[in-house]
């Protein structure tokens, strides 16, 4: 019920006292996001709506935030599709799944991916470059 009123330190004391260490952590982590709507979002993804967190995340200009919330959910095509959309971080998906299919062993098969990963270059220090950039821009919120 805590979680889902989004009162965070009812949640806290709740779990801590069932020895829930992860969500205990996890809600630690919530509550150190200055960002009021990612912050929101993360509550609403502890809380297992994806689709909310996402559209927090878009309507409040946090791109990237929703691309990589994708990508942490490895929901490729819709951080494609995102990165693709608002004309950013196309290289950051790249990047990521690519490093995800060699840590599987894999090689991409996806006709989609293919395509925009002969077209766009991956760079890791440009990619870590641009990340800091929006989260700085991001404390600005």
């Amino acid at each position: 019920m805590a979680t889902a009123t989004k009162e965070l330190n009812t949640a806290e004391i709740a779990y801590a006292a069932i020895n829930e260490t992860e969500k205990v952590e996890y809600i630690s982590y919530i509550k150190d996001i200055s960002n009021k709507a990612a912050r929101n979002a993360e509550m609403s993804l502890f809380c297992k709506q994806t689709a909310e967190a996402e559209g927090t995340l878009l309507q409040a200009g946090l791109v990237y935030r929703a691309i990589r919330l994708n990508i942490d959910l490895f929901k490729w095509n819709r951080c494609l599709e995102l990165a693709v959309k608002h004309k950013t971080h196309v290289d950051t998906v790249l990047a990521y799944r690519k490093k995800y299919l060699e840590d599987f062993g894999l090689e991409e098969s996806d006709n989609v991916f293919l395509q925009y990963s002969k077209e766009i270059s991956v760079d890791w220090t440009t990619i870590q470059n641009k990340i800091n950039m929006e989260l700085e821009n991001e404390r600005g919120k």
